[in-house]
């Protein structure tokens, strides 16, 4: 059996790995449109952005070259597929090259929304080749005006701060993070960056982005003021890349719609990783439901490890609540399950962590616990994380007692 998979980041080296672990022989082929080896993608707003030796990125490596050579897997870099034909089993690459499949795998991803993308001084942080530009445009600037309070936005505005440079973040929504954690964790994150000296608009929108001479120069707001910076770094979420699951016919939503194996619509043709969209009913029910597109590290381990087993015949992984993490300046910031919108049902309770001023913040909707968020609370996390696959909701009322038995309960 020959195995094509499109998209060499986290999600497609972990399906090779899985195959390979588990006893696959066949071909196994990754082709990725960013040259040179894959890097991880979480050290990109960070480590990666603060180190000054381009020459030493390979550290940052999702694998070494001896892997690739080791598990007899084909990397073939820097390319993109033109075309997919579906019926035929084989796929066209963007300098001519046809390759047959039994299989096809879209580890695709997902690229970032773009702002003004045509001035200089406008970068997005998504893929290597994206941090390395802003990494450079960063050697003649001394400001950054950061559009949106996410986890991207967040992460680089903690990376130049440390890097000497003024720093205002503009996020439309009412609170930083507002999509991804509770208002407390929220809270949290904006009096961290504001101590440390980013300036947050919050609740804020811009109306305008100024240039000059085909340079970024600054932003006009939404009340008419106007914010002067020499870079413009825009973190306003992604959309799924699903260009080339539309030329093999399979259906597409927010997504490329999978069922629970990550099998599309089209024969032999599979997705996974932040692409890849799957019914509600069709996940296993964890932390309320996990059905929808999910853009994490975990997800692109865990839906590849699935296709795998599917392909491979081998047995799936067992189910976990999706996880999540953050660094941002001295604080990490780890989550498991999916933080509900604040509303009627909803309540968020503070435990104090086992060591000051480590904390957790746990999400219920009615009695049912959704989600678990840390701050320097290692031991909080992992219990939390236990009780949501365990289906275990402590009581909120006797949760935030330090001197409730939290281990204990967790253990069942």
């Amino acid at each position: 059996m020959n195995i094509i998979v499109v998209g060499a980041s986290h999600a497609g080296i972990s399906f090779a790995d899985a195959m390979r672990r588990n006893g696959f022989a066949g071909g196994l082929t990754l082709i990725d449109s960013q040259p040179g080896l894959p890097l991880e993608r979480p050290p990109l707003s960070k480590a990666f952005l603060q180190s000054e030796d381009s020459d030493n990125d390979a550290r940052f490596a999702l694998r070494d070259a001896g892997w690739f050579d080791a598990n007899n897997v084909t990397l073939i870099d820097g390319v993109t597929v033109a075309g997919i034909d579906a019926p035929a089993h084989s796929i066209t690459l963007d300098d001519g090259r046809a390759l047959s499949y039994d299989k096809l795998v879209l580890a695709t991803g997902a690229a970032p929304r773009q702002l003004a993308a045509h001035l200089d001084g406008v970068f997005v942080l998504r893929d290597p080749d994206d941090a390395r530009r802003l990494r450079a445009g960063l050697s003649d600037a001394q400001s950054a005006i950061i559009i949106g309070g996410g986890y991207i936005g967040l992460e680089v505005a903690a990376s130049l701060i440390k890097l000497g440079k003024k720093v205002t973040v503009i996020e439309a929504a009412d609170r930083v993070l507002a999509r991804v954690a509770s208002p407390l964790i929220s809270s949290h994150f904006a009096d961290l960056h504001s101590s440390s000296g980013a300036v947050l608009h919050v609740g804020s929108a811009v109306e305008d982005i100024i240039s000059d001479d085909g340079k970024f120069t600054g932003v006009v707001m939404a009340d008419g003021s106007h914010l002067a910076a020499d870079m413009l770094v825009v973190g306003i979420g992604v959309l799924p890349r699903t260009e080339v699951a539309r030329l093999a016919g399979a259906e597409i939503g927010n997504g490329i719609q999978v069922n629970a194996s990550m099998q599309t619509n089209a024969k032999d043709i599979y997705a996974i990783g932040d692409v890849a969209l799957i019914a509600d009913d069709l996940r296993d029910d964890l932390a309320g439901g996990l059905g929808g597109r999910i853009e994490s590290v975990h997800n692109a381990s865990d839906s590849a490890e699935r296709a795998a087993a599917a392909i491979n015949g081998h047995a799936p992984p067992t189910p976990q609540a999706p996880w999540f993490w953050s660094e941002q300046y001295h604080a990490r910031l780890q989550s498991a399950g999916l933080v509900p919108v604040p509303g009627d049902k909803v309540r968020y309770v503070r435990r104090p962590g086992k060591r000051e001023p480590g904390f957790s913040v746990w999400s219920f909707e009615g009695d049912a616990l959704k989600a678990i968020e840390a701050v320097g609370d290692p031991a909080g996390y992992m219990l939390g994380k236990k009780c949501l696959e365990r289906g275990l909701s402590p009581d909120p009322d006797q949760l935030g007692d330090s001197a409730f038995d939290l281990k204990g309960f967790a253990a069942g």
